[in-house]
């Protein structure tokens, strides 16, 4: 007989689609914002910041979900550890996730 999936894993499965989701299009619109007209300007981690904090706040308010989406977007954007240009920093984030 098949194991049956609680309620709670199969909730927990639904947020963690969702919240991939959200992921994606934040990092969507952080790509979109870096190739304005300020591209060729060196990326900071207060810019890094401010994009998914952004991108959280437009879509869910000051909401603890909004919290977490920006926790998740900061894990999913690398850390800037040398200068690259807003252009540059882009195209980390468009690149296929490495295992």
């Amino acid at each position: 007989m098949p194991e049956r999936t609680h309620l709670t894993q199969l909730d927990e499965a639904l947020r963690h689609a969702r919240a991939d989701t959200r992921v994606s299009g934040g990092l969507a619109y952080a790509v979109r914002r870096l190739n304005d007209s300020r591209a060729h300007h060196i990326m900071t981690g207060a810019a890094r910041l401010a994009i998914a904090q952004r991108y959280a706040v437009d879509i869910l308010d000051w909401t603890d979900e909004a919290d977490e989406l920006i926790r998740d977007l900061l894990t999913a954007m690398p850390e800037i550890t040398s200068d690259v240009t807003r252009r540059e920093y882009a195209l980390l984030l468009q690149a296929p996730a490495r295992t």
